[in-house]
């Protein structure tokens, strides 16, 4: 499970700092992709596309981060990785 917060560039950009976090989601997503095919099991998730909104790329420490931590649980539970 790969999580990626707010404020990601969805196009280039010479904000390098935001056109850097534009390339990693879309490395991310492309490295999840090549690991499901192989018969790993990674999911990416973008939080604001879940209408998550206001994390830092310190998710855990930021002031939602039980909503975060209730993401991970569940899908560490749906995976049965939670025994």
């Amino acid at each position: 499970m790969i999580f990626y917060g707010d404020h990601i560039a969805t196009e280039p950009t010479d904000n390098c700092g935001s056109d850097q976090w534009r390339a990693e989601l879309s490395m991310g997503r492309k490295f999840a992709e090549l690991v499901n095919k192989y018969g790993g099991d990674c999911t990416v998730i973008h939080l604001p596309e879940l209408g998550i909104k206001g994390n830092t790329h310190f998710m855990f420490s930021d002031l939602n981060n039980l909503e975060i931590a209730d993401l991970l649980t569940k899908w560490l539970h749906e995976k049965g990785l939670d025994d």
